[in-house]
């Protein structure tokens, strides 16, 4: 096999065969996944090395994706745009060694201010070829510990800016970035783990181009690109042609705006398809707005899943889909709106969007999943370290049942993919204690297919004047079933639960002070049904306690379709 790769390097670059562009495809795939590796393995936080917030790719000098590790789907959009905008900046002067930062949604470089990028320049004997690129979320970057009526509260913007030279570190820089970052040391962990993992995708690239010449892995980046388009035309042409319509709704923004449209339109023809969100709600007051960068992740994710999860990960299929939203919505905000949440409107997308293809391809759909990006953040002073803390986690829920399964219990779903806090990680790193970690019973809405279940975590926080947010949606309406299935049970954050001064938690409670011993309790959402609950098999269920024969509470309801 090495001979024959060695002989592949004496071809033609104008037309490698496919078998070269599938061996350039995977190598470039390996690249962006062993970035992700050493991000992780070389990462300061937990919220990095034990939930892997964070993702990797490499993209050509256009911005174009060419290779997406299998991280987060909703970490693309922080990649989409930045690189014109960085381009544009520094234009010829762009070498070998730089790296760049940025996190502004606004300007290119993030979805919402934690997840910073940071790129590093990819040469080849042509020049510039492309960039490596990692988003990592920074548990702490500045802002409010609450909300904030606008994007200037809610962390430090940085737009593309250069933070190595030819392989030289601008302290001013970082100093810069770390004077407005509470935790400084974890910081800046975080991000030395950023720039080993570009750095390391810059010297992977130029391995390969040494091992093939340069003019056949970007003849190759091409082709790989367009068989990918070539696919996604495939599955789209076993699509039925049509235009379907469906509409869902966020519960409210916690700033007084409730029941928030997301509507979508699917047209399908011979040309491709097109995502229209006519009729979606205008931009809000509160933190859920999403910049259209992250909408165009997240449609590029839920069409990938139905047409063809075998899709090669880059921007070729992206060809054919064409995404129209209107600026001024909450689906394409206008500065200075805040988007610190913008990843429960994400998971709305991807629910509309799941719920106009149920109508085009009924048996590939399955019910909607517990639907939003469920996390607490809980921050304040470690007196054990002498520091400012920040425990962020994202907490799965249940899966909406498939059209032949049930749906999985306690799972990420959708545009976001991180793992959970291992107790003893979370208890080490923070003054926190773990008090229950278990799934929600009978959460998973009741059908001939029950969906999955939620999670019930309990966090008791062992020092005083913690500040507490919460993050998620589905607190009104559970996730909606489908073909008759039943809703799965709404998100839930309870205070103290138990006691005497119990009390509910949403996102207006964010900022709060809690006390020393306080028990932060969340209860994910559970998946919707498939199916008539009648229509199932009793020898097939698990025990009576889990089933979820049960319907879930009143107050959930189905999504419609319009």
């Amino acid at each position: 096999m090495l001979i024959a790769l060695s002989e592949r390097e004496k071809m033609s670059p104008a037309s490698p065969d496919s078998v070269t562009v599938d061996i350039v495809g995977a190598h470039l795939l390996a690249i962006a996944e062993e970035m992700g590796v050493a991000l992780i393995r070389a990462a300061y936080s937990p919220n990095v090395k034990e939930r892997h917030d964070c993702s990797t790719s490499l993209l050509d000098r256009d911005g174009q994706t060419i290779a997406q590790a299998e991280h987060i789907p909703l970490h693309m959009g922080s990649m989409l745009g930045f690189i014109p905008q960085l381009v544009e900046v520094f234009e010829d002067d762009i070498n070998p060694g730089d790296v760049f930062i940025a996190n502004d949604p606004y300007v290119g470089g993030s979805t919402h201010l934690p997840d910073v990028v940071v790129v590093a320049p990819l040469f080849d004997a042509e020049g510039l070829a492309g960039f490596a690129a990692t988003v990592a979320h920074h548990a702490e970057f500045g802002g409010s510990l609450g909300s904030s009526p606008d994007i200037f509260g809610e962390g430090l913007r940085i737009p593309p800016v250069r933070i190595f030279h030819k392989g030289v570190l601008d302290d001013d820089v970082l100093r810069l970035i770390l004077l407005n970052c509470r935790n400084p040391r974890e910081r800046l962990g975080d991000l030395r783990a950023q720039f080993a993992a570009v750095r390391l995708g810059a010297t992977r690239y130029d391995e390969l181009c040494g091992k093939y010449e340069s003019a056949v892995v970007r003849t190759a980046t091409g082709a790989w690109l367009d068989k990918a388009e070539t696919q996604a035309r495939a599955a789209l042409a076993q699509l039925p042609a049509g235009v379907y319509s469906f509409e869902d709704w966020m519960d409210y923004d916690g700033a007084g705006t409730t029941d928030i449209p997301i509507r979508v339109t699917l047209r399908v023809d011979d040309s491709g398809i097109v995502i229209d969100f006519d009729g979606t709600a205008d931009q809000v007051k509160g933190q859920i707005n999403a910049v259209r960068s992250g909408i165009n992740a997240t449609v590029y994710f839920t069409v990938k899943a139905i047409l063809d999860p075998d899709l090669p990960a880059n921007a070729g299929f992206y060809r054919a889909i064409t995404i129209e939203t209107r600026p001024g919505s909450i689906v394409d905000p206008l500065s200075p709106a805040p988007v610190w949440s913008r990843s429960d409107t994400c998971q709305r997308v991807a629910d509309a969007i799941l719920g106009a293809f149920a109508q085009a391809v009924p048996d590939r759909v399955p019910a909607a999943s517990h639907g939003s990006v469920t996390a607490i953040h809980l921050s304040g002073h470690d007196p054990r370290r002498d520091e400012f803390f920040s425990y962020v986690e994202v907490l799965g829920g249940g899966f909406g049942a498939r059209p032949a399964s049930d749906g999985p219990d306690a799972v990420q779903s959708h545009v976001t993919n991180t793992a959970n806090t291992p107790a003893e990680a979370l208890e080490i790193a923070y003054p926190l204690r773990v008090e229950a970690y278990a799934l929600r019973e009978r959460s998973g809405g009741a059908g001939k297919y029950r969906g999955g279940m939620g999670i019930c975590r309990d966090v008791r926080v062992l020092v005083d004047g913690v500040h507490l947010t919460v993050k998620g949606d589905r607190v009104q309406r559970g996730p909606w079933g489908l073909r008759g299935g039943a809703p799965g049970a709404p998100l839930d954050f309870l205070l103290d639960p138990g006691t005497d001064h119990e009390r509910r938690l949403r996102r207006p409670d964010n900022g709060s002070v809690i006390p020393k011993d306080s028990i932060v309790r969340v209860l994910s959402a559970g998946g919707g049904g498939y199916g008539p609950p009648h229509e199932r098999d009793p020898h097939a269920a698990r025990e009576d306690r889990l089933d979820g024969l049960e319907p879930a509470p009143a107050n959930a309801s189905e999504g419609s379709s319009q």
